[in-house]
């Protein structure tokens, strides 16, 4: 029976492309990902903060990081875990479905510093830093250290470098201006008061 379904064809081209990099790339090639990210939004920190530590407020303003959790508890605080799809750039979509990544917050300062354990289809750590201007614009960088584990995604990664970084950038991208246009409709943009 032959099928040219994507929503077939996809996981199987992955899971053969997966076996091959396993075989042929092993452990030793390991891709790894030293990554920052800077978003300049124009909203006070403790809304920023808010918005960024709120399951619900996640889920309506980044999209691509797709909330698969489903816990009653909305806010994410040291000890929360928060699970997420990504769904990356269509470039890489095509190659490669959405990745998994589960995080635990393990270090929390509120409206200075969060830093998660990444597992999942990519392992390390991620932190994120918030610092408010004398303006009111709240200024957060990301800084991300992992590696990926699926070794589809692996073996894209070595042949695809900067499609990896153009997806990554776009789904940052949609992350912050997702973001700001949140404050806006909120109310709480800088230029609403």
């Amino acid at each position: 029976m032959q099928t040219n379904n994507p929503a077939v064809v996809r996981p199987v081209a992955a899971g053969l492309v997966g076996v091959g990099a396993g075989i042929l790339v092993g452990n030793r090639l390991i891709k790894t990902y030293d990554w920052r990210t800077h978003w300049t939004i124009p909203a006070p920190l403790p809304a920023v903060y808010d918005a960024m530590t709120s399951r619900e407020a996640l889920r309506q303003w980044w999209p691509s990081m797709e909330l698969t959790d489903e816990d009653d508890d909305d806010a994410l605080r040291e000890g929360s875990t928060v699970s997420f799809r990504v769904h990356q750039a269509p470039e890489v979509a095509r190659l490669a479905p959405p990745f998994r990544i589960h995080c635990v917050y393990t270090d929390v300062e509120p409206e200075k510093r969060l830093r998660e354990v990444v597992t999942g289809d990519l392992t390390g750590v991620l932190e994120t830093l918030f610092a408010e201007d004398n303006r009111g614009i709240t200024h957060v960088t990301f800084d991300w250290y992992v590696r990926v584990t699926n070794p589809a995604l692996n073996l894209i990664g070595h042949v695809a470098k900067s499609t990896y970084r153009h997806s990554h950038d776009g789904v940052m991208r949609e992350g912050e201006e997702g973001l700001s246009s949140y404050c806006a409709r909120n109310g709480i943009s800088r230029s609403s008061g």
